[in-house]
Formats: C-alpha cells, structure tokens, sequence
C-alpha cells in the first residue's frame, strides 16, 4: 500500500504513479480456478494482475483483441461462480491496494478497489475514523464489498451504497467515467451490487463515520418464538445508540439468544490497546469445528457453549465489533453460510418452515450454527437484497465442498428454502445462493432495468461470469 502524507488532515496520493507492467507480467498462464464454495470450477484462458490503469487499459484491450470476456475477483469469497469465466481472463484486483485520499475533515476515503479491509483499517483507526459498514473479515477487498453492495452487522447503518460517493471505472471499450449520484446514476445503482458485471472499478470514494466505542449491553436468552418478538422490538428501539444488535438460535430452532452493543460515553478516552475484540482463539475454534464434524454430541452441546461464552464483557471500537476475527480460522475455509432476507413482519412465520426443510436433510447436511440478525431497509441500488425492512436469516454449514453427492444434496435443500424465502416475500444473498433466473427475476424485481443498464455501459457485453452466464436470460 502506497501514501504519502501532508501538513494538512489529509493522506494523499492522487495520480496513479505505479509502474505499468509488461505484459509477460501482466498476464499469467491460464489455469483451472476455482472460489471459496470450491463448487464451480472453470479454465481461465489468462489470469492478470494489473498494477496500475495503464495495465487495466491494456487488460481490456487485450481483451477485445482476442475476443476474450473479462470477470473480476477479489478474495474469491463467493460460491457460484462470480469471479470467473471459461476461457476468459480473469483480473485479480488485489495488487491495486493504495490508499489515494484521506480525508479527515470532510471524513472521506478514496483509495484502490484491490485495497483489503485490513489496510484501510490500519489507516483509519489511528484517526477514529472508520466506514458506515464493512464485511465481517478484514481479508476481504474494497471492490469484493462493493460487488456485493454488503450489508455487514451494522444495524444503524444501512447496505454498504449508502454511503458510497463516488467510484471512477473503466468500461468495456476503454473509457474511464467519474460516477456518481450525480454523473451516470443508473451505472452508480447499477455497478454497486453489480458483481462486476457493468466495468472495471478503479477506485471509490466512501463517506466515513466517527468510529465510536461500543461496549456489549445486554444477552438475553428466551424460547425461540418469544426470542424473536423480543428481539425485533430491541433492534427497532433505539437503533441510533445501538450499533449491533444480533442473535443465535439453536440448530434445532428451540432456543436463542440475542446480544446488544451500544455506544459507550463515558467520557474517558481509551488507547486502541484498550478496545481489543472480545473473540475465542482461533486455534480453539477450529478444534471446536473439527469436533462438531465429528460428534454429534458435540454438535447438540455447541449452542449451549456458545451461549456460556457469550456473556464475557466487551469494550472496544465500533469497526472492531464488525469483523469477527481479523483473519478467518483456517476451519472457515470449510464451511459454506448462506444469507437470507425476510421482511420482519413475516420471519416469525418462515422459521418453522426452514426447520422443517433442515429437519428433513439433518443426516446429510449438517449444520453449524443459525444466526439472525435485523437489517435495515436500503433499496438505491439496482440489485438491492432488501424491499422492505428485513431480518437476515443465516445458516452455517459443515461443508463437504469437494463432495459431489454433498453438493447436489446442498443444492436442493437450498432451492427449497429459496422457494419458502420467495413465499415470504423476501430474497437472498446473490454470492452464496445457486438460483436459477426466476428465482432471481422474483427476489431482484429490477433485475431485467440491470441488464438493460450492462447491456447500456458494456456494450459488446466483455463483462461476465460463470454465475451470471448460468442465469442471463
């Protein structure tokens, strides 16, 4: 990551002075790639890593050259398929990670979309600076979140647009636009939550928030059905003194509890050494996950440890209490979770039909963990997940990724609880959720104003994926 500093409360770095690559550097040989879900596999026909516009230029150049589509990637974080394509290029993003901008009076940030959470963390912490919402590891990147148009934890903030300024991109026949609310606002509701599938983001600009101390207030364990009631009048009550708001059910949807953070103004001001995350060791957790594989018994006695633990006190920084570890247990990489959005008015009813599905396939998939959480409503961008105020309903499964028996199981019991989701009104997280094109059409009812807007900005249509190739009508 590259800065340089001034005088004034701003870090910048504001024209791209990195190196251009050559194109024996620029493009490495193709190769079978695959993402977190290791369920979709594809031969890349190049793989490139550009470190400056000037190699993103030629990236797409090359492209059109050789008739060769683009995809882009992140961490790879996604399960269907999103960051590549068969025989096509696909564009690492990672080593464009600088810093350009940091602003401490106006509180803004731009910097690279290869830039990972964990750096901009680094620069903004020092200054109690921090974002409106991020992912919940810091390994992720900038562009990967804003693909994805992230929700986080975050209960008094929204999905991660609405507070995105600005983003500069390039698009398919090689023209950098500036977009914003302002400048091409269909490609700024379109490129946010987009998947990539609309240009190259460049960069973003981000409005940032006073990153606050937070302290854990409340852990409340109730019967499932009066839990959820309770909760959602907890995450409804003052959600502007209450950052987080989240809760656990047991696996066999009986119990649960809920935790609450609030802001902490206690007047005294605390060192960052002082604000650790309260979180189990890593090395303890993927023990714990390798028993719950293994032994059932484990499995049934896991809530109840969980819930022991749960209660440890917490003080520490707003954008801490986002993440969950800084880096993920290296247990994560076997696990697949899935995001689920219902309306609130109707989860109460949804559960006991996701339990009858899981119930159903309980000796084939087994589970994790059942998390929920409240979701504020947003729905600027195009592909927006929520269209009415939501609870995010999140399954954590105890993968068999490499198992093609596992996965068509998994399948299926994710197109049934897609279906129940649908029944309810509500929609699903697009980077974890197999789906076919109905399901989409009916979860992302402007999915078709989308295509229209790609169809718009990427005209000979360069862009794509395995995932959008599997459901584009």
């Amino acid at each position: 990551m590259e800065t340089t500093s001034t005088s004034t409360k701003t870090i910048s770095a504001a024209s791209d002075t990195t190196v251009s690559s050559t194109q024996e550097d620029l493009f490495q040989p193709g190769k079978e790639v695959t993402d977190w879900g290791r369920m979709k596999h594809a031969k890349v026909d190049r793989i490139a890593q550009p470190k400056s516009e000037d190699d993103l230029r030629a990236i797409v150049a090359y492209a059109r050259q050789n008739n060769l589509k683009i995809s882009m990637r992140g961490a790879g974080h996604n399960t269907v398929g999103q960051s590549f394509i068969e025989n096509g290029i696909m564009v690492d993003m990672m080593a464009l990670d600088r810093i350009i901008e940091l602003d401490e009076n106006r509180k803004t940030l731009r910097v690279q979309c290869g830039a990972t959470w964990e750096q901009v963390t680094r620069a903004l912490e020092p200054k109690r600076l921090g974002v409106s919402t991020k992912q919940e590891f810091d390994i992720f990147s900038i562009g990967g979140s804003l693909a994805a148009n992230v929700h986080g934890k975050s209960i008094d903030y929204p999905a991660m647009i609405s507070h995105v300024l600005s983003f500069r991109m390039l698009t398919g026949d090689g023209e950098i636009l500036n977009v914003s609310r302002a400048e091409h606002p269909d490609l700024f509701r379109a490129a946010i939550g987009g998947w990539g599938l609309l240009g190259i983001i460049i960069d973003v600009t981000l409005q940032l928030v006073d990153d606050r101390v937070v302290e854990k207030s409340e852990v409340v364990y109730m019967k499932a059905e009066p839990l959820i009631a309770a909760y959602t009048e907890r995450a409804k009550r003052d959600p502007e003194a209450t950052p987080l708001c989240y809760g656990f059910l047991d696996t066999g949807f009986n119990n649960g509890f809920y935790v609450t953070y609030r802001y902490l103004n206690d007047g005294k001001n605390y060192s960052l050494d002082e604000l650790k995350r309260d979180e189990p060791n890593p090395v303890f957790f993927n023990t714990f996950v390798w028993l719950q594989r293994h032994c059932s018994f484990i499995r049934r006695k896991a809530f109840s440890l969980t819930w022991a633990t749960s209660a440890n006190p917490e003080v520490t920084l707003r954008s801490r209490r986002l993440l969950l570890w800084d880096r993920a247990p290296k247990s994560f990489n076997d696990m697949l979770l899935q995001k689920y959005y219902i309306p609130v008015k109707n989860f109460a009813d949804f559960l006991p039909k996701a339990k009858a599905i899981l119930d159903r396939y309980q000796k084939d998939i087994k589970l994790l963990l059942l998390h929920f959480r409240y979701q504020p409503f947003n729905n600027e961008a195009t592909l927006a997940s929520l269209q009415d105020e939501a609870m995010c309903f999140l399954p954590v499964y105890l993968a068999e990724k490499d198992n093609p028996k596992w996965v068509a199981i998994y399948e299926q019991v994710t197109n049934e609880l897609v279906n129940e989701v649908l029944a309810h009104e509500g929609s699903f997280y697009l980077t974890f959720i197999p789906a076919t094109l109905e399901q989409v059409r009916r979860a992302y009812p402007h999915w078709d104003r989308f295509v229209e807007v790609k169809k718009k900005y990427d005209t000979e249509d360069r862009f794509t994926s395995l995932f959008y190739e599997s459901i584009r009508s």
